[in-house]
Order: structure tokens, then sequence, then C-alpha cells
């Protein structure tokens, strides 16, 4: 018998939740399509289905072919349609998530550096593919980095993503800013799941899987 992780158990717990909400408020509220089985939302403009009934997140690359979502996805989607506020607006200011005054300060200073380093490695001299992915994402070029983009998350939620490349002094970086209200929209562990799924993205089209 196959031992659940603590991850797949409580994913399992937030596709209970979602069962239980009401589906067509949530559809709603963010603009989203919806059938007699299925919600319908695009994350990092990518299409994902959530069953109705049984709470399965799924996700396609073709439009067509359904593949099971993963932790980050599922527990993204639950945060938002469970925690959302429901008076929803863009700040137009962009922070580091690190430095918004509802996070508990702990005294040490993180740095983009720290937390998103071993991502930053993985594009390390891939600046032109990091480039075409971006684009792939629909992502909006602006002239920070060494690659910079700002892309939708979903159709009403934007993150700012600037790479700087490795040199002979420092090495690769990412940097995300958020819109200073997403905390609106979703917790601060939430932004987590949500950088870590561009990420994962992101490689996958440098890779050319799945684009």
């Amino acid at each position: 018998m196959e031992v659940k992780s603590n991850y797949d158990i409580q994913a399992d717990k937030c596709k209970l939740e979602f069962i239980k909400m009401d589906h067509k408020k949530i559809a709603a509220k963010f603009n989203l399509n919806y059938d007699e089985n299925y919600l319908y939302i695009f994350f990092y403009n990518q299409k994902y289905r959530l069953n109705k009934k049984t709470g399965d997140v799924e996700k396609t690359y073709d439009g067509k072919n359904f593949v099971s979502a993963k932790y980050n996805e599922i527990m993204t989607f639950l945060d938002l349609f469970a925690y959302c506020k429901d008076d929803l607006s863009l700040s137009g200011k962009w922070i580091n998530v690190t430095n918004l005054k509802q996070v508990f300060k702990t005294g040490r200073l993180v740095t983009h550096t720290d937390l998103f380093g071993e991502h930053a490695k993985r594009f390390s001299g891939k600046i032109d593919k990091l480039k075409k992915a971006c684009e792939i994402l629909k992502g909006r070029k602006i002239n920070q980095g060494d690659v910079g983009y700002i892309i939708d998350i979903f159709d009403f939620l934007p993150v700012m993503f600037i790479f700087y490349d490795q040199d002979s002094e420092f090495p690769a970086e990412i940097k995300l800013l958020w819109d200073e209200n997403i905390l609106n929209f979703m917790h601060y562990e939430t932004t987590f799941y949500v950088a870590n799924q561009l990420f994962d993205r992101l490689e996958e089209l440098i890779l050319g899987e799945n684009n």
C-alpha cells in the first residue's frame, strides 16, 4: 500500500474544501467559465479545470488532454478561492513581498538570492531561452535586469519577474515584485507556491517540455 506524503494529504484536504464551496460565486467573482462538472481558470496562461464533484485539479498543454496538477497549483487555487477578499483592486505599486507591513519580521534580512538562488542557477546562461519562455507566458517586457517581464499569474493579478545573470562578481539572481495589495488575494505563504510554479513553468519551456 502506497503511503501518501504530507503534501498529498494536505492537497487532498484542500480538494475536499473546494467541493463545499459556492462555485457559481467563485466564477462570478473572478470571471471564470464553468459547466456542470468543472470550473476553469488560467494560471500563467495555462488552462486548468477543477472538478466540482471530486475536487481534482487538472491542467492541459494542448487544450484537449488534461493531466493532474501538483501541490503548488492546488494550494494556490484553494487559497485564492477560500481567502481572497471581496473588494479587490491593484495598487499599481510594486514591492518585495517580504517587505510588506503585514508580514511578521524576524529581524533577519531575507534577500531574493536566499529565496530563489537555486532557481536562478538553473536559468543562468540561458537568457535568450528565458526571454522566449516569458513571452510564451505573454509577459510584457520591462527594462530591468538581463531579463525583465510583467507576467500575469491570473488574468486579474500580475507579478514582476526580473533576472540578473551571473557575472565575475555576483551569482545569478531572481527578483519577484508583487502588487502592494497581494495579501488581499492570498496568504503570504501562498506567494511562494505561486513563485515556484512560475519557475517550474519557465523551466519546462526552456527545456522544451510541454510547451
